[in-house]
């Protein structure tokens, strides 16, 4: 499938994910319904949310069994996981049994940020941190001028640090 033709089928997903609003065995996610949320994507990533019933779970896969059937898209089951928050084992059972899903871990990452329900600690921030350091490192051994290392330090390093405090709350340390 071209990008062209792929973009377009994601956008035909999304706006069918946006349609779930007017479903009634549908019902958001608590932390999404204020914002009406249904759904995150970027690129080949899809990110969506329900609140943890078979309901709510059902409609979100009727959505994307539509779209599957209208693309000739489909998950891949060994990549897709369902995560919950505040349901039931019991819930969680029935849930991945009529989904055909596995169970996920929270944290997870998402476009290379680890995502959690709580504040991330200083050794979840480890690895970026470890990024930078090497991007320093490689910089030195190419032997840049004291202006050129600041300039890349301007560019690159303060970027990435702007997206990731956007995100999260960095800890001081």
């Amino acid at each position: 499938m071209s990008p062209f033709m792929f973009a377009i089928a994601m956008e035909y997903l999304s706006r069918l994910l946006r349609g779930l609003k007017q479903v009634k065995e549908y019902k958001f996610h608590p932390r999404c319904s204020k914002l009406n949320i249904t759904h995150l994507s970027f690129a080949d990533d899809l990110l969506m949310f329900a609140r943890g019933d078979n309901s709510s779970i059902q409609a979100l896969q009727d959505c994307f069994k539509k779209f599957s059937a209208a693309s000739g898209l489909q998950a891949n089951l060994t990549k897709s996981v369902v995560h919950f928050g505040g349901v039931t084992q019991i819930e969680q059972m029935k849930i991945l049994q009529n989904a055909g899903y596995s169970l996920g871990e929270l944290p997870f990452k998402y476009l290379g940020m680890p995502l959690d329900t709580k504040k991330i600690t200083v050794l979840q921030w480890q690895p970026p941190f470890e990024k930078i350091v090497a991007r320093v490192t490689s910089w030195t051994a190419r032997k840049l001028s004291y202006a050129g290392t600041v300039q890349l330090v301007q560019a690159i390093i303060i970027g990435i640090q702007s997206y990731w405090a956007q995100l999260f709350i960095m800890p001081a340390k």
